[in-house]
């Protein structure tokens, strides 16, 4: 679940998974986010770095654009159970509501990724 920069040349995913409540899906180092593979599509490579954090298969993803091209970011709202995902030992994940996320002690990347998201229209339009 690692917000670190990508090798050059290389693409990475993160997904933002929401609760009913509009609260993002994170563990400690932010939301769900991997280097994609070689020859792994983003759509792949985003299903499959969740599945491999929340022990969870996503159906659905929508793209938000955020302007990075090597930086392929998607949003969800499956409203998961956190007490039924399987993270990997040592991994704790959490629902941060918007409010939180300023003083979270997030990587500055993170947070200004979740910043930007929580303040767009794509989130807006998940709760009207």
């Amino acid at each position: 679940m690692s917000e670190t920069q990508p090798e050059s040349g290389r693409s990475r995913v993160t997904v933002l998974a929401l609760d009913r409540w509009g609260s993002v899906l994170v563990g400690g180092e932010g939301p769900p986010s991997a280097i994609l593979r070689g020859g792994e599509s983003a759509d792949a490579g985003a299903l499959r770095v969740f599945e491999e954090t929340t022990g969870e298969l996503l159906e659905e993803l929508h793209l938000f654009r955020d302007g990075e091209a090597s930086h392929h970011i998607y949003y969800c709202d499956p409203d998961l159970d956190l007490a039924e995902l399987d993270p990997p030992a040592g991994t704790s994940l959490r629902y941060m509501a918007p409010v939180e996320i300023e003083e979270a002690g997030l990587p500055d990347e993170a947070r200004a990724l979740l910043t930007r998201f929580v303040g767009s229209s794509a989130y807006r339009a998940m709760f009207h």
